[in-house]
């Protein structure tokens, strides 16, 4: 059993840390555990022996409410104070990360290191001050949580220096981004999905001036509401547009995407008859492909079949019918790039779901098991109560995407998205129907979410993202936000009444400081010197 002393400026804290918390294992995988919140300790009782890390949802002051986790923990008897353990992970990531980057010879006096130094000296405090026997006691849990703060600061302002060096040294460089071609194609692209219920003029204003291309939504709910009855009027348009007008690539979401909200309803009465599912997965591809692939050179062919979420699989399911769409995909369409969306990449998953493994594991197993992909796709979203969507910090966003380098295999940011706004509460009825929807709060980073807290984190977070050399693609999880099953509520660069937000100019403008060959956020160069 795993125990964690929790505390707050009295002592005891009489409501405990209990939203997303979950044990992980070793490789990230979750751990069967019943986690429990009395008298000032969380108790998670686990099956098996193995140290386990925790991951949950903290109030971490100036900082926002994130999901945090602790380092891998054996168990014991005496409770582990959960501020000083949240702080010794952060402190061990600094760590890897300076070693990792090449960043260890950066001077002791630099803001970064100082801030760092500080959060090891309160680490240190916290363990060696006056405590009676074996009891926490509250000034070390005061002394754990600056120094849990100092260490976010740190790491968080470590990934943004390194995300600036190394997207200075990318973009001196030629990096092909394939399945998009133009006159810049050797640089990193921005997109942006665009969903089919909309269809105007300035839509097609604000999307050809703010990216390079476009991502169309294959939503199946959209396209066959009813069995056999089809639906592509609105998405034609789109993507005609998108070819004949604007003359910018156009990629597809997920042609098949197991998330509830993109399944259609009529395709649940053939849940627990795989063969029958299994036929209807391979008509719908063969459809969608098959009308598109003379306008669309790159595929993502599917997305949450290992979150056993919408639907529940094996593995050999999950990887049966992902390499069924990619083989179908290379048939119908030889040349094009085809790609395999990994949501949800932080590991989460939804209460009570059965079977789901890790999305990392799934990339592992579709390799291992000779499936033939281009690259691997990730939904990131942050700041919704969807299950994996919960909000973390610049430093867990830049070491996802090195564990995913990882699979040394391309990697496209197929969804990147935040709220401009608190998302509304849960419903009465939605607890009715998901008992643990509850506990899925979405938390926000540094300040509650808004217009203005959309657009600094969609800066910070695409430098984060475009540092990476195996990131080709970044794109945006809605152009704007739809009254129709929205991916995120908020989550689109204009709003409802049609007046665009911060976020829209903020990526326009990281999308000229690309074709410009330069870091977004600094000064244009002469042209001269941006030709040379």
């Amino acid at each position: 059993m795993l125990n964690f002393a929790v505390f707050d400026e009295r002592g005891p804290a009489p409501d405990g840390p209990r939203r997303r918390a979950h044990l992980a294992g070793k490789q990230g995988e979750h751990l069967p555990a019943t986690i429990e919140y009395r008298g000032g300790v969380l108790s998670c009782r686990k099956a098996s022996p193995d140290a386990a890390a925790l991951s949950t949802q903290y109030d971490v002051g100036p900082l926002g409410v994130l999901t945090l986790q602790t380092c891998l923990l054996p168990d014991r008897e005496r409770p582990y104070l959960l501020d000083l353990e949240l702080a010794r992970h952060r402190i061990m990531l600094i760590l890897n990360k300076l070693e990792d980057w090449g960043m260890s010879t950066l001077p002791a006096d630099h803001p970064v290191m100082a801030a760092f130094d500080r959060a090891r000296e309160l680490f240190t405090a916290s363990l060696v001050a006056p405590h009676a026997g074996d009891s926490w006691t509250v000034e070390q849990a005061r002394l754990a949580r600056q120094s849990l703060c100092m260490a976010l600061e740190a790491s968080e302002s470590l990934a943004e220096l390194h995300a600036e060096q190394a997207l200075e040294a990318r973009l001196t460089t030629d990096q092909e981004a394939p399945g998009l071609e133009g006159p810049a194609a050797n640089l990193p692209r921005i997109g942006c999905v665009v969903h089919s219920d909309q269809f105007s003029e300035p839509l097609q204003k604000a999307l050809a001036s703010s990216v390079d291309f476009m991502v169309c939504s294959m939503r199946w709910a959209r396209i066959e509401r009813e069995e056999g009855r089809f639906e592509f009027t609105a998405k034609d348009r789109w993507i005609e547009w998108g070819v004949r007008t604007a003359k910018m690539p156009v990629v597809s979401a997920p042609i098949i995407d197991f998330s509830p909200r993109a399944l259609p309803a009529w395709l649940h009465v053939w849940e627990h008859d795989y063969e029958t599912l299994r036929e209807f997965v391979y008509e719908h591809v063969k459809r969608v492909v098959t009308r598109y692939r003379r306008a669309i050179s790159r595929w993502s062919v599917i997305s949450g079949v290992h979150l056993n979420e919408g639907m529940t699989f094996t593995i050999d399911q999950m990887i049966d019918l992902t390499r069924l769409a990619v083989l179908l995909v290379r048939k119908l369409q030889p040349q094009a790039r085809v790609f395999v969306d990994l949501a949800a990449p932080f590991g989460e998953r939804a209460p009570g779901a059965v079977g789901a493994i890790s999305p990392l594991l799934y990339a592992e197993l579709c390799l291992e098991s000779g499936v033939n992909v281009d690259g691997f796709g990730l939904r990131i979203h942050m700041g919704d109560h969807a299950t994996g969507r919960s909000t973390r910090d610049l430093m867990q966003l830049a070491d996802l995407l090195d564990a995913c380098a990882a699979l040394e295999k391309p990697l496209h940011i197929a969804a990147l998205g935040a709220p401009s706004g608190p998302v509304p509460s849960q419903t009465p009825a939605s607890l009715e129907t998901n008992p643990g929807d509850e506990l899925l709060e979405p938390g926000y980073w540094r300040k509650p979410w808004s217009p203005e807290q959309q657009a600094d984190w969609l800066g910070r977070a695409v430098s984060i993202c475009l540092a990476r050399p195996s990131v080709l693609t970044v794109s945006w999880q809605a152009l704007y936000d739809s009254a129709v099953a929205p991916e995120m509520v908020n989550g689109g660069l204009i709003g409802a009444d049609g007046r665009a937000k911060p976020a829209l100019r903020t990526l326009a403008e990281i999308t000229a400081a690309l074709r410009q060959r330069r870091v977004p956020g600094r000064p244009e160069r002469p042209a001269a010197a941006a030709r040379a």
